[in-house]
């Protein structure tokens, strides 16, 4: 494969101009330091103040009040304004990093960064997979492009994923129609739970308009009532049951949720698992048409 043709399917010219440091939570020791440093200090200060003038002006403290409240206020402004910057800091210097070609290092702080639920996933996803890319880490470089096909399913995205499987021999990437499905629900789930609860809501103005006109109920409505709510509790808890996990190592499927259970199979670094619940560590998959378990700690987990 040619160097400059790894990524042609997406735009990398946006993953390199990507900034967006905005809801990052730092996670660089130094900065967290200074910022509870500074947290501390303005915290020492206003109770320092609080003190004195309860000493002294207890009568003009009860009227100060909501004065204080507006200056802690304003502190807790002024921290967070502090950290907003240092988020700012830990991003530009990523991606500097990311521009300069020094993909190790921007890896690191990249994957720091993408552990936190406030970042854009997107970005950082497509920036990880094309450093890992280059690296040689295919396993993990598939990972990070998987993420990215899971918020942006195009075909291109796919068709390059797809390709990088094959090449590596990694199974569980191609385009089945339980992997489609899955995709879609992933994608349009919102829209469909909207559509479900909008469905319920017009049957039940349906029974009430019948009650209040004395009209019977049939037997078999009843039933579909309530086959209708045994969907819609399966539906809204199913985001917690299924998910797909990446082999970040060669692991093993065991007959039962235990170390001690018997070995039905093995599995090798790269390849893709469909994960129907969980129990304590372990993960539930299906394999070869039975259920078996896996290791959690054996599993990158995709975002869903």
């Amino acid at each position: 494969m040619v160097k400059d043709k790894r990524l042609k399917y997406f735009d990398i010219k946006k993953a390199m101009n990507f900034c967006d440091p905005a809801g990052i939570r730092t996670q660089d020791p130094y900065i967290k330091s200074v910022l509870l440093y500074q947290l501390s200090y303005g915290i020492k200060n206003i109770y320092r103040v609080s003190q004195m003038r309860m000493q002294n002006y207890a009568k003009m403290l009860r009227m100060q009040k909501p004065f204080l409240k507006l200056l802690v206020l304003f502190f807790g402004v002024l921290i967070q304004s502090l950290d907003c910057k240092a988020q700012n800091d830990v991003a530009k210097k990523a991606d500097s990093l990311f521009n300069a070609r020094k993909y190790e290092e921007a890896a690191k702080i990249y994957e720091i960064i993408f552990l936190d639920n406030g970042v854009n996933k997107e970005n950082i996803s497509l920036k990880l997979a094309y450093i890992n890319e280059n690296l040689g880490d295919f396993p993990k470089a598939i990972y990070y492009l998987n993420n990215y096909y899971n918020l942006n399913p195009k075909d291109e995205v796919f068709e390059k994923m797809n390709k990088m499987a094959l090449e590596n021999k990694f199974s569980g990437f191609e385009r089945s129609d339980l992997n489609f499905a899955l995709v879609l629900y992933q994608q349009y789930y919102i829209y469909i739970l909207y559509s479900v609860i909008f469905i319920g809501v017009f049957i039940l103005i349906i029974l009430f308009r019948k009650k209040i006109h004395n009209i019977d109920i049939l037997k078999r409505h009843l039933i579909l009532v309530a086959l209708y709510i045994v969907f819609l509790v399966v539906f809204i808890n199913l985001p917690k049951t299924y998910q797909s996990a990446i082999i970040n190592k060669k692991s093993f499927f065991r007959s039962f949720p235990s170390s001690g259970s018997p070995i039905v199979g093995s599995i090798d670094k790269g390849n893709k698992i469909n994960i129907f619940g969980q129990e304590d560590i372990w993960l539930k998959v299906l394999w070869n048409r039975k259920i078996v378990y896996i290791n959690k700690n054996d599993t990158w987990l995709l975002n869903s």
